[in-house]
């Protein structure tokens, strides 16, 4: 997600080229040729979460792993206890310290599910279902700034706006900011990638050990706090 210094002599008009705002729909062209040529990715995050009736937000990090549509998994670096694995099929979120954890079957990705707006999905498929702008961006010089007015029914319930930070050269993501309906924000920063590396077979194969209580259910998103 990331200029590099240009001759002198041709600066003028190669930095002209590259300031140059595409139209939104280039950059969403761009974008998912860019994601469609990422069988894996590996990257630190920072996660800040914002909440309407709370002073202080929450900051965590980890690492972050992609694998195309199959798999999201994130890691959180201590002193958060807490891995959430993501699949087509499932939500697990586990606590190795607690012991105990969530597992929600869900059969079937469904498109208002923010884990994966902005991360492996189309942005081709999400113009069905936002209003889509693209403009400079102040807070990451080096970025288009993508911003997603819900317009379904479904999104407009749960969202009033998607930010999307695309990197000016390689055209993957930065930063993603949902905007819930309540008021609460969901900022996701990503950090140096490692794409089409191999993933630890501990993420991709990852399972709760045997013998952990699993609650049906999964409440991440939902009952997160500020401490």
């Amino acid at each position: 997600m990331r200029l590099n210094a240009w001759a002198f002599l041709l600066a003028i008009p190669l930095l002209a080229a590259q300031t140059a705002t595409p139209s939104v729909k280039e950059l969403v062209e761009r974008f998912d040729s860019a994601q469609a040529k990422v069988a894996s990715l590996q990257v630190p995050f920072s996660l800040t979460i914002r909440r309407a009736l709370l002073r202080t937000p929450t900051l965590t990090k980890g690492t972050l792993f992609i694998q195309g549509s199959d798999l999201v998994h994130f890691s959180f670096a201590p002193p958060e206890d807490l891995i959430l694995h993501l699949t087509a099929k499932e939500l697990i979120s586990y606590s190795p310290a607690a012991g105990d954890g969530e597992r929600l079957k869900i059969g079937l990705i469904r498109n208002h599910d923010r884990r994966f707006l902005g991360l492996g999905q189309k942005l081709a498929e999400l113009s069905d279902y936002f209003q889509i702008s693209v403009g400079e961006s102040k807070e990451l010089p080096a970025c288009f700034q993508l911003t997603l007015i819900p317009q379904s029914y479904n999104y407009k319930k749960r969202f009033k706006a998607l930010y999307l930070w695309i990197d000016r050269e390689k055209y993957l993501p930065r930063q993603i900011t949902w905007i819930e309906k309540s008021g609460d924000s969901w900022q996701l920063e990503l950090g140096a990638m490692q794409i089409n590396q191999p993933i630890p077979a501990a993420v991709t194969g990852f399972k709760v050990p045997a013998g952990v209580p699993l609650r049906s259910e999964f409440s991440f998103f939902a009952t997160r706090k500020s401490k």
